[in-house]
């Protein structure tokens, strides 16, 4: 598991420290205090070499534009320019994120370069030039930025990829470009606050079907619907390709106690799409790590603490770590709940509050999270009175 954080110059931390993680660790901060943010920074240095975790974290966010030219016929590029403090891209420019494990020491740093290539055969890493397909420099020089990549572990990966003046990278390089594959690597999986795709719920649903798995999702739809008894999935590439455009929650059926007709997921709301949602990442991220931005996005307070309690069981068994951010105090008062199975009286979940400019995070600990949960219930009681 993680156990620390360091992030130096990446996007609105120019120096943050995150100590004393734990199993689960929840986010929280005001808006623009570098949550999301936080959960970015985890996903990039576990994924050690996985170049689609370095395009997935900006395209999420909206920042990729066409180069030059049509829509139509341009190359998609991701605009690496906001992943640096201040948004400065210039040659030297550096960001570093580095953790510390049970195992060993993690950092991944992308560094912007001159890529001058001199001689090919000079024993450089493969880069990207203008005009060639397979990652291989041509045999000439050539002058433009590039940025380098590098992910630091037990197993170090090195990858190059030019940049455009306008700060757009559009492809990296084959997989050959790393020096040392990619080998027992965490899974790390993000879940954005619209949930899951339908294509990638169906996909995992269809992998933990007829498994214990598929018992641990049901349990989690029961958390808003005590009558769900099944799910399935109503199979057909007609309709995968038609989800595909219409963004619709199609693709899975539930069967409810007493209700005679297959329901569609769609007919029961943003609470139960989210909990699946939940429970899929969750069930396919053994020995790995879950992020998760807004956990509490469409769930009622009533349903949170059964959603903590979820969440807290199946990481201990699975053996995952859980980043969550949140805006609600409802949200992390509930995770109060979660607490209270835990035997350890530290370390095991961690609330984390980030405060704009400074650069250490505030931790709390778990017998400082029942007491805010107490607190509350105790302000209900007298209330009441």
């Amino acid at each position: 598991m993680m156990r620390d954080l360091t992030l130096r110059n990446y996007r609105g931390f120019q120096n943050l420290t995150v100590s004393d993680l734990g199993r689960i660790n929840l986010i929280v901060g005001t808006n623009n205090a570098g949550k999301t943010s936080l959960l970015e920074a985890v996903e990039l240095l576990v994924s050690n070499g996985d170049v689609l975790s370095f395009w997935a974290t900006m395209s999420r966010r909206g920042e990729d534009f066409f180069e030059e030219g049509e829509r139509g016929n341009s190359p998609r590029a991701i605009d690496i320019r906001h992943l640096f403090y201040g948004h400065v891209l210039q040659v030297g420019s550096e960001f570093c994120i580095q953790g510390s494990t049970d195992q060993s020491p993690l950092r991944f740093t992308a560094r912007i370069k001159d890529s001058e290539v001199d001689n090919p055969g000079n024993g450089q890493l493969d880069m990207i030039s203008p005009g060639t397909d397979d990652g291989a420099p041509e045999d000439q020089n050539y002058s433009t930025n590039a940025i380098e990549l590098e992910w630091s572990g037990s197993q170090p990966v090195h990858v190059v990829a030019e940049v455009s003046r306008r700060g757009g990278v559009t492809s990296f390089p084959p997989r050959r470009a790393s020096r040392s594959a990619v080998v027992g690597n965490p899974s790390v999986r993000f879940v954005t606050a619209s949930s899951i795709s339908p294509e990638n719920a169906i996909m995992l649903f269809e992998e933990i079907v007829l498994t214990p798995e598929e018992d641990l999702v049901i349990q989690a739809l029961n958390i808003i619907e005590p009558g769900i008894e099944r799910i399935a999935t109503s199979g057909g590439e007609r309709w995968r390709m038609g989800s595909s455009r219409s963004g619709s929650r199609g693709g899975l059926l539930l069967k409810c106690k007493d209700v005679g007709d297959r329901i569609p997921i769609g007919s029961l709301g943003d609470g139960i799409w989210r909990l699946l949602g939940l429970a899929l990442a969750l069930v396919r991220s053994a020995d790995g790590v879950v992020l998760i931005d807004e956990i509490d996005t469409g769930l009622h307070y009533s349903v949170m603490e059964k959603m903590w309690s979820l969440v807290a069981e199946t990481a201990r068994r699975l053996n995952i770590q859980v980043f969550a951010t949140t805006h609600s105090r409802d949200c992390y008062e509930s995770l109060g709940v979660a607490c209270r199975s835990v035997d350890s009286q530290r370390g095991e979940i961690t609330i984390q509050r980030l405060e704009k400019g400074k650069q250490r995070s505030t931790v709390y600990y778990e017998p400082e999270i029942r007491a805010i949960r107490e607190s509350r219930l105790e302000q209900n009681r007298f209330e009441v009175r």
